[in-house]
């Protein structure tokens, strides 16, 4: 298997800062173990048997099928069986075909997500509680009498100009980018 290009592992990086936090959601710890794997196998520049990256990384067997399964379920990874006449040999690879793609798709996902929560975030009529942070609806602070049904805080009214600040600038970087790579 040849050598992967920097522009390939740039976007590898950056699709892999995406799946370690969603990793990180499924069982805290796995994002940083799955960067390993993957910068393991980089390295490895081949298919590598799943023995070997359990032994070089000291990991858990179970761990690192549960983690190379999830890279597989994205698209990063992909396991391939290979036989020659004396042996056959087989392990997870770096599926550079998708990775471009799979990255693209990630960030017009994030994008809309982001679009979203900016839409919710400029809601007129919030309102939060001070000590559990939660927030509300106008109308769910009203069927709780402007008080947090949790704790029995008085509710405060809140301001999203700073959330949609943020997510504005979050929003103008992605869009930026895609077009800067011809995807928007």
């Amino acid at each position: 298997m040849p050598k992967l290009k920097k522009e390939t592992i740039e976007a590898l990086n950056q699709v892999m800062s995406l799946v370690e936090s969603m990793l990180d959601m499924y069982q805290p710890g796995y994002g940083k173990k799955a960067r390993l794997i993957l910068n393991f196998i980089i390295d490895q520049g081949g298919i590598v048997p799943e023995e070997i990256i359990g032994k070089k990384l000291d990991l858990k067997s179970n761990e690192i099928r549960k983690i190379l399964q999830i890279l597989a379920e994205q698209g990063i990874i992909s396991f391939r069986r290979v036989a020659s006449r004396d042996k056959s040999r087989q392990g997870w690879y770096i599926d550079t075909e998708n990775i471009e793609s799979i990255f693209i798709n990630r960030l017009k996902k994030a994008l809309e997500k982001l679009k979203i929560r900016r839409e919710y975030e400029m809601q007129p009529g919030m309102y939060y509680c001070p000590v559990d942070h939660l927030r509300f609806t106008f109308e769910e602070a009203l069927e709780n009498d402007f008080i947090c049904p949790r704790c029995g805080s008085i509710l405060e009214e809140y301001d999203g100009a700073l959330a949609v600040k943020f997510l504005d600038k979050k929003i103008s970087e992605i869009e930026e980018f895609l077009k800067s790579i011809g995807a928007l």
